[in-house]
């Protein structure tokens, strides 16, 4: 293959960029506030910069740069200039996001914003195409189809980054699909692939590292907007692009339908946040965080391998068997340490069919522990003081105490031990 070795320089140099970015764009998180504290959502128990995102941006735009000058553009170049506009103004509104807080319908009502710059440029799905059917006419409703694309992509990729590596991993399989579908009949839409999963490649390093830096919003829904632009940008020379890229979002695509019809049924808001998402549920029943990731990277290679086998080639159901093998097999080792749930109820749980399950606390009680990281050694102190200061019971004790129960349960978040596996 003779473009090999400018595919690995390519990769090479992007991967490496974003290594020699990433301790500047930690500084500038923790300089700025671009910061995830603990909370009742998050397992880490400091603060971590959530700024990944501002260096994959910063190296991606130069790679295109560079690519642009040498080789040519992967597709037509005001879509790619849409692409790079939009991806600055998704990086901007995430930004705000992960500094100030944004009401979650001001945030989709941005990224709908965001979305139609490169819609505007050419970059829509007005058709599909489908395994056995071939390339299926959108006609008029190609609009709304394209914008749901968009806001798909972005929002999962989005919903799904909850663990280290997660969502990066995720990224990668989407954007191996993609260069699949390409390759050997676009040499250049090759390169321009392997450029950001190089820069996503790099992040990684150092997001599963001790210096760990996170995506952030930011990141995470630059990515899905830059994933869900480039597989329809090559799909115009490469139909089946779209259509694989589609299955190798099946996870967090899943996650994300789950969770608007969990909320919908409830009768929530569906813009609530909550701590019921796959990665979550896999943690609730006793999964380590390490081993969740993997079952849920294993998944969506599977998926995407399911992809590739009904447009590429037959010999990729090899891949789907085995991704589904890692999957059952770290499941059941976790099942088999519990002894308690059965398959059949952790499955249910962690499809969202059941609310609830019966062990689930005594599976967890390995994994982690409820703890006031801020206010549960100042509460402890002050009570001790007070109680050797005044012994004689107060009438508004009850009262006083019922408070701090319920102050504390709006604090608490889910933390590991020292000892549980990473």
């Amino acid at each position: 293959m003779k473009e090999l070795p400018v595919l690995a320089l390519t990769l090479l140099a992007a991967l490496v960029a974003t290594r020699l970015l990433m301790p500047a764009a930690r500084h500038f998180g923790l300089s700025w506030g671009l910061v995830d504290h603990p909370s009742w959502r998050r397992r880490h128990k400091e603060p971590i910069p959530c700024s990944g995102g501002l260096a994959i941006y910063v190296v991606v735009v130069v790679a295109a740069i560079a690519l642009w000058a040498t080789v040519g553009p992967a597709f037509e170049g005001r879509a790619i200039l849409a692409l790079g506009v939009a991806g600055l103004g998704v990086l901007v509104l995430g930004v705000v996001d992960d500094r100030f807080g944004l009401h979650a319908e001001k945030k989709l009502l941005g990224q709908a914003l965001v979305a139609t710059i490169p819609m505007a440029a050419g970059l829509t799905l007005d058709s599909l195409w489908l395994p056995g059917l071939g390339v299926v006419e959108l006609g008029p409703t190609a609009g709304a189809v394209t914008l749901l694309w968009y806001l798909g992509f972005i929002n999962s990729i989005n919903l799904i980054d909850g663990l280290d590596g997660l969502a990066g991993g995720i990224v990668m399989l989407v954007l191996a699909s993609i260069f699949v579908g390409v390759v050997g009949g676009d040499p250049v839409g090759m390169l321009w692939t392997v450029a950001l999963f190089g820069a996503v490649a790099g992040f990684l390093r150092d997001n599963l590292s001790s210096q760990r830096i996170f995506l952030g919003d930011a990141g995470s829904m630059l990515l899905g907007l830059w994933l869900a632009g480039l597989a329809l940008g090559l799909g115009t020379t490469a139909p089946a692009v779209p259509w694989l890229a589609v299955c190798a979002m099946a996870i967090p695509v899943l996650d994300t339908a789950s969770t608007i019809v969990r909320r919908w049924r409830r009768g929530t808001s569906v813009f609530r946040p909550d701590a019921e998402h796959l990665h979550h549920r896999l943690l609730e029943v006793g999964v380590s965080p390490v081993r969740a990731t993997i079952v849920l990277w294993s998944l969506s290679a599977a998926a995407a391998a399911a992809g590739l086998t009904g447009a590429v080639h037959w010999s990729a159901s090899i891949i789907v068997v085995a991704g589904i093998a890692v999957a059952v097999v770290e499941l059941a080792y976790t099942l088999d340490r519990n002894a308690d749930p059965s398959m059949g109820e952790v499955l249910g749980y962690i499809l969202g069919a059941r609310r609830h399950l019966d062990a689930v606390h005594e599976v967890t009680s390995h994994l982690a522990e409820v703890i006031d990281i801020e206010h549960w050694r100042p509460r402890r102190e002050s009570k001790s003081i007070v109680s050797s200061e005044d012994p004689s019971p107060a009438p508004a004790k009850p009262a006083a105490v019922e408070a701090a129960a319920g102050q504390e349960k709006a604090d608490v978040v889910l933390a590991l031990p020292e000892d549980s596996p990473r």
